[in-house]
């Protein structure tokens, strides 16, 4: 039996037992209007019939009929209405002056409702027979006869007797019970109703409304519904709803999992190591204690993954997990901060206690191989100490500290344990506030974008512009050379990038250079990690005349493509999709240049400016240029020279081929104005 059919039956229930309960109401009320309508009849009719009787009566006596004429008028009276009986008695004030009729003083004597009315009561009574008598008191005109009687008297009774089965209701009785009846009737069937419904479905709703809003308040997905009903939809609500928060709770814990431990190695995340070194820093500086964190980098973890691949990149990682928590207290925090990342938290430990437990993992590691597929592979590491509160007193110089000894004892040769020393704090100290500088030049608006045209070699006419990023310092405006290592390093490269990019396309839009190809310079990380295809779509979007392509290139600098060839080449081939074209930047520059060619789907090639500027006087620079510029034709690529600095260099550049070129020959880099 489905929900909808139980629901129905279940209002036809309430409906049948509303209507039986009305209808057992009516009955009683029925008869109470009965009994009362049978009264007020009995009363009426008996009174009128009285008054008749008297005034027949009383017309007979004015004409001085017998005694005998009376009982005839009294006789006719009953056979009027068979069913009906009409009596006259005389009181002994009458029976006294004209004697008594057949029986009257009997009665009198007898009946005590005659008694009664004689004594000027008006008397109804019974239920299967009305009976009502009435007092015939003496008026003033009746003296002229009854010269034994004063005003007030009673000269007799007047019997009337009616059957109830010949009283007859009133309609508009009938009609008024009905119309109480039909609205008795309503009002019980919608208070039932109203009562059924706020029972089985208002209320569950109002409940189930309640522990919503408590699980929300108190964020407790532990919490499930239950609701009184019997109504099977309502109880569906309450299963799915329940059911859905057991997946909520079990998403909820995964999540929580998620943000505190990485999902790889399952040990705990930067951000949760971060709190736990807080909350050390509190520890150690209530009771005084000194601790101490390491930072680890594996090294030349990059090889196993270009060999081997990132799935047994991924089992290394698990395993050198593995190795460093057996070799670590309980009470040890240990974490996995970046991709080859870790750090340690050796709680109460000094320096020399703890420089003894990072040997430990050291020669650990080196002396474990790791198996992958078929061969084993030995690891090594090098690992940073930082000391509290000797080389800091808060988390952010503690972090730095142990940063800095680790990138030390990688220069110091790799597998080696470095701590630093008061010249690389003054460093780490500088790094803070170049950071703090391009932090507030963000926040403040003043990064903006310079761009250097780049002209077409062979019609000297502007091809486009490369836009370049700079921060505006007073009156001075600082080049990227002087602020974009430390960006890259404390994370702030993309920021600058966006900015750039969006401020740049603005420019280009106001300016209307729609004929113009703008260069952008974006890093690797910020293509991996922004929206700059929206951004670059929206802009085009708004030309009016519509382009077959954005108009805009992004460079990829060399040495940065190396890191994550795969995912960069799968990135190019997106955004070509939309129109935006790319330019191998400083080209020449690494070992593998030419290499790229191959992989990147790139339009444009810029050759390195510093084998351009010294073309003039350097043979091997030109020979150089001349067979990058070849090789790029042969791949269909185009190429933009860099460092143009003279008219000499130029004309070399044109004899070669070279399809662009920019530098201080063409001019600086500039505002757009």
């Amino acid at each position: 039996m489905n929900s909808y059919t139980t629901y129905k039956r279940l209002i036809a229930k309430t409906v049948i037992i509303s209507l039986l309960a009305s209808l057992a109401i009516a009955f009683v009320y029925g008869i109470f209007i009965k009994k009362r309508a049978i009264d007020d009849l009995a009363r009426v009719d008996a009174r009128k019939t009285s008054r008749l009787a008297f005034e027949a009566l009383y017309s007979a006596m004015e004409k001085g009929w017998s005694k005998e004429e009376l009982d005839s008028i009294i006789v006719r009276l009953n056979d009027v209405e068979p069913n009906m009986r009409i009596n006259a008695y005389r009181s002994p004030i009458v029976a006294e002056l004209f004697g008594d009729r057949e029986n009257d003083k009997n009665i009198r004597e007898h009946d005590p409702m005659v008694a009664s009315a004689m004594k000027g009561e008006e008397i109804l009574a019974g239920d299967d027979e009305i009976r009502y008598l009435y007092p015939i008191e003496v008026k003033k005109e009746c003296l002229s006869c009854h010269t034994n009687a004063k005003v007030g008297d009673i000269n007799g009774v007047i019997d009337v007797r009616f059957p109830v089965a010949n009283l007859k209701i009133s309609l508009t009785t009938m009609i008024n019970s009905f119309i109480i009846f039909f609205v008795s009737f309503t009002i019980i069937i919608f208070a039932i109703l109203y009562y059924k419904l706020n029972a089985l479905l208002v209320q569950p709703i109002k409940q189930f409304i309640v522990m919503i809003q408590d699980i929300i308040s108190n964020n407790d997905m532990a919490k499930r519904i239950s609701l009184k009903t019997k109504i099977l939809e309502v109880k569906n609500i309450e299963n799915y709803f329940n059911k859905m928060l057991d997946s909520i709770q079990d998403y909820y814990e995964k999540l929580q999992e998620l943000s505190d431990r990485d999902y790889l190695t399952g040990l705990y995340n930067r951000r949760k190591f971060e709190e736990f070194l807080t909350y050390e820093v509190k520890r150690s500086v209530r009771h005084r204690h000194k601790f101490t964190v390491l930072m680890i980098d594996l090294d030349n973890f990059k090889y196993i993954n270009d060999t081997y691949g990132h799935a047994s990149g991924d089992l290394v990682l698990k395993e050198v997990t593995n190795i460093f928590g057996s070799n670590l207290r309980n009470a040890d925090v240990l974490a996995r901060i970046g991709g080859d990342e870790f750090a340690v938290i050796l709680p109460e430990t000094s320096y020399e206690s703890g420089y003894a437990v990072v040997e430990k993992l050291r020669s650990s590691l080196e002396v474990t191989p790791i198996s992958l597929m078929f061969d084993q592979v030995s690891l090594t590491a090098s690992f940073g100490i930082a000391e509290y509160p000797e080389q800091g007193e808060n988390i952010e110089t503690l972090l730095t500290g142990s940063d800095l000894a680790m990138y030390k004892a990688k220069r110091a040769g790799k597998n080696t344990i470095a701590r630093a020393d008061q010249s690389d704090q003054e460093m780490a100290s500088e790094i803070q506030k170049k950071g703090e500088f391009l932090r507030r030049a963000i926040d403040e608006d003043r990064v903006e974008p310079f761009v250097q045209p780049i002209y077409d070699v062979k019609s000297g006419d502007i091809f486009g512009y490369e836009v370049l990023a700079r921060i505006r310092d007073g009156q001075r405006y600082m080049a990227a050379g002087q602020f974009i290592e430390v960006a890259e390093s404390l994370g702030f490269a993309p920021k600058i990038d966006q900015i750039i990019l969006t401020k740049g396309l603005l420019a280009r839009e106001e300016k209307g250079m729609w004929d113009k190809r703008f260069f952008f310079n974006l890093s690797t990380k910020s293509l991996f990690g922004g929206d700059y295809v929206d951004v670059i779509k929206a802009h085009y979007e708004r030309y009016p005349q519509g382009i077959e392509n954005t108009g805009v290139t992004i460079e990829i600098l060399e040495r940065e493509a190396i890191h994550n060839v795969n995912g960069l080449m799968d990135i190019i081939e997106e955004m070509k999709k939309v129109g935006i074209t790319f330019a191998l930047d400083d080209f020449g520059s690494g070992f593998s240049s030419f290499v790229y060619l191959k992989y990147f789907d790139t339009d444009y090639v810029k050759i390195d400016g510093e084998f351009v500027k010294n073309i003039v006087v350097n043979e091997k620079d030109r020979i150089f240029v001349k067979h990058i510029h070849q090789i790029a034709k042969e791949f269909g690529k185009r190429t933009i020279a860099e460092y143009v600095e003279d008219k000499e260099t130029l004309d070399i550049l044109k004899e070669i081929g070279v399809d662009y070129a920019q530098g201080f020959h063409y001019g600086q880099p500039h505002q757009l104005v």
